[in-house]
Parts: C-alpha cells; sequence; structure tokens
C-alpha cells in the first residue's frame, strides 16, 4: 500500500487573531460623525429675535427710513445666504430696487456681502447675509431714542398703531387730535404708557 500523503494545517498565531479581532471590533460609546451645520444657516433663536425686533412699529418705520420700502420684505426674507437675484425673484421686486435697498441696508451696517469673481467671465457676483447682532444693536440704539421723546410738553399717542405716532401737543391738535394712519382719536402718554411701548426686556 502507498504512503498516505499528511495536509498540514496552515496554524494561526493567536497573536495575529487577536489583532485582527481587535481591528474588527467596534469602538466603544463610538457615536456617528455629526453632520456639520453650514455658517450661513441663521440660529433659530437669532430668528426668533429678528421676529420679535420688526413687530414695533417705531423700528418698522426707521427700518423703512433707512432702507426704503422694500427694506421689511427683505430683512424677514434672509434665511441664510442669499443673491440679490435670488431675493428679487422670491420677492418679486426689480433686482434694481433689491441692490439698492441692499446697499442702504449694508451702509447701516444691517447686511453683510461676499464677493467672488468667476475666473471665465471676469465678472463679480455678490451673495448677502444677515448681520444679527448688528441688526439687534441697531434696534436698541432706535429704541434708546425713548429719552428724546421724554422732552418738555405733553406727547399723545394712537392706542392701535403704537409708538410710531407719538406726537407733540401741538401738532396733535392741529389734527384734531385725530391718528394720521387710522384716524382713531388719540389718547395723552403719560410716562407708564411710554415705558409699556419702549418695553427694552422685549429684545432680551
Amino acid at each position: 500500500m502507498g504512503k498516505k500523503k499528511v495536509v498540514r494545517k496552515k496554524t494561526v498565531s493567536k497573536k495575529k487573531i487577536k489583532s485582527v479581532k481587535k481591528a474588527v471590533k467596534p469602538a466603544k460609546n463610538s457615536s456617528p460623525p455629526k453632520k456639520e451645520v453650514p455658517k450661513d444657516l441663521p440660529r433659530p433663536e437669532n430668528m426668533k429675535r429678528i421676529s420679535k425686533i420688526l413687530q414695533d412699529a417705531y423700528i418698522r418705520q426707521n427700518l423703512i427710513g433707512v432702507g426704503g420700502e422694500n427694506a421689511l420684505s427683505i430683512i424677514k426674507n434672509f434665511y441664510g445666504r442669499h443673491s440679490d437675484e435670488e431675493l428679487a425673484k422670491k420677492l418679486k421686486i426689480k433686482i434694481s430696487d433689491v441692490r439698492a435697498t441692499l446697499n442702504k441696508l449694508h451702509n447701516e451696517g444691517l447686511v453683510n456681502y461676499n464677493r467672488q469673481k468667476d475666473s471665465e467671465t471676469g465678472w463679480y457676483s455678490y451673495s448677502w447675509t444677515l448681520n444679527h447682532e448688528r441688526m439687534e444693536r441697531w434696534a436698541n440704539d432706535q429704541t434708546n431714542k425713548i429719552e428724546d421723546v421724554h422732552g418738555d410738553g405733553e406727547k399723545y399717542y394712537c392706542p392701535s398703531c403704537g409708538a410710531a405716532t407719538i406726537t407733540d401737543f401741538e401738532t396733535a391738535s392741529s389734527g384734531n387730535f385725530k391718528c394720521c394712519q387710522c384716524e382713531r382719536m388719540l389718547e395723552f402718554l403719560d410716562r407708564n404708557k411710554m415705558l409699556e411701548l419702549y418695553d427694552r426686556k422685549r429684545l432680551g
């Protein structure tokens, strides 16, 4: 009878087995990587603060005075980084008017822009963001003008239209003490009502 062939099995050292297991074994308390939030995406709390600021009629009036009639709608629609073309299309406003408003708001520091040059065409493109911190400081500065309103003489206001209608006795009497916006009768403005209208804590 012929000799039987002996088949030798390959042996793997225990050290190698341990090293393989160690490599395959998942790390303890491992968590999936966090998704990076785009820097241009505003925080929800910032948007709430801006919305609260824009609830004040006096602030809205001053914002329009700074940026023009389209300032409010543009500020309300800043949810990240936008080009002037995007804002014009979204709000159905002429792009020239959007650019004019953005430039005025930028002069006040309320919006920022980033400029990029197209390497092929050589044209520059602009993208805009709302400066939330500056917007809040600007609103507080407008609120601080309450000190000016506390000047000598009687003051009157419209309960419906709010702080934007505060006027002195002479102006109120010349208009028969009627609001120039809604024609409601104006009321005497005492210190308590003044502080209520300009409650600075509302921005906190």
